[in-house]
């Protein structure tokens, strides 16, 4: 298991090591936003809480400078916390945000705009123009982000491809927290090992040079979603919703219906390829639009159900003049290491046109 801890995202996947020493994707790439930034936003809000929120957003606009002086100092403190370590954590705060916050407030000294903070006078103090907070308190910043990331961990688990995993890798600059490590090591230390490589948060970037070289690493990757072309068949009565029953010259048709191609969670070997030839509705049309389609469900029916959405489209010229009374079309999916290349081509004429999505991305 590859537990990559960036800073907007955790993405975690599952590989399986293949006689022929490649790489074979059990699970594919899921996670959520569970990354460093996460922590920021939490440190952020206790601060816009302490001096209230207007007082806030008005130091981040006239002193941006002073802004990300207190985020740098923030992710110096992210990267040196300890688990278990007891005392205190301090913090230089700004002297323009100090002076903003005395008189935003009508006060002297800024001690009494932590004692008027109902939600945090007990949570921390002011020292020699720094804020200190007991390092318990301090390391609740990292609590709701981590407790994500073990949750989605351990339903992982359950999933029966990934019961038998016994090497668990963190990659990624959020992984060189000391608190992350300890809370992955307690919980899922027993049942396999936690290995963080020098330089964690190098790894993706290595990695990715890597596949650059060697782009046969990964043999086979399992399909994030189902995919699909919306078609329109013939409509069956009994089969089809009345409600999709569409009169299209003199055939009767079943509006948006999503044609599988590949079902999520499907193996699929780069290079994979798969054609279908579809008989276009219209027969004097100069222009004639192909969508493909994915979905989280296996076994999606219609391409405007709620959970399926259009990865892109192509658009394929027909010549009229070569066109018959069944205008065909071959709709072609080939699956790449990061892409997925879709053609459509128009049997009679050989017009064909192609579109690559970026899977990564998607």
């Amino acid at each position: 298991m590859v537990v990559d801890l960036g800073g907007g995202t955790a993405d975690i996947t599952v590989h399986q090591k293949c006689e022929d020493n490649t790489l074979e994707e059990v699970l594919p790439a899921s996670g959520g936003p569970w990354g460093g930034k996460a922590v920021d936003d939490q440190f952020i809000k206790f601060l816009s809480e302490l001096v209230e929120e207007k007082v806030w957003e008005e130091f981040k606009k006239k002193n941006m400078e002073d802004y990300l002086e207190i985020t740098r100092s923030f992710e110096t403190k992210k990267r040196t916390i300890k688990p278990d370590k007891k005392g205190s954590t301090r913090m230089p705060i700004p002297h323009a945000l100090v002076k903003l916050c005395l008189e935003s407030h009508g006060v002297e000294k800024f001690k009494e705009i932590i004692q008027k903070s109902e939600a945090h006078k007990d949570n921390v103090t002011i020292s020699a123009g720094k804020l200190v907070w007991d390092n318990n308190f301090f390391r609740g910043f990292f609590k709701k982000t981590i407790d994500g990331i073990v949750k989605h961990i351990d339903e992982l688990y359950q999933e029966s491809e990934v019961k038998d995993v016994r090497i668990i890798v963190m990659v990624g600059g959020f992984s060189e927290c000391e608190l992350v490590q300890d809370a992955i090591k307690k919980h899922f230390g027993g049942k396999s090992n936690i290995i963080v490589p020098e330089d964690a948060g190098l790894a993706v970037l290595k990695g990715a040079v890597f596949f650059g070289h060697v782009p046969d690493a990964i043999s086979r990757r399992s399909a994030r979603y189902t995919y699909g072309i919306q078609t329109w068949p013939e409509f069956r009565e009994g089969h089809h919703p009345k409600e999709r029953k569409v009169q299209i010259g003199k055939s009767v048709r079943c509006r948006n219906v999503f044609f599988k191609i590949v079902t999520k969670g499907e193996k699929v070997m780069p290079g994979y390829m798969k054609s279908q030839v579809f008989q276009a509705l219209h027969n004097n049309e100069n222009l004639l639009d192909c969508g493909v389609f994915v979905s989280d469900k296996k076994n999606p029916k219609y391409v405007d159900d709620p959970e399926c959405r259009l990865l892109g489209h192509l658009q394929v010229p027909l010549n009229v003049e070569k066109q018959t009374l069944e205008t065909l079309i071959v709709e072609t999916l080939i699956f790449g290491e990061t892409e997925l290349k879709f053609k459509a081509k128009d049997v009679y004429s050989d017009m064909q046109c192609e579109v690559i999505f970026d899977l990564l991305k998607d």
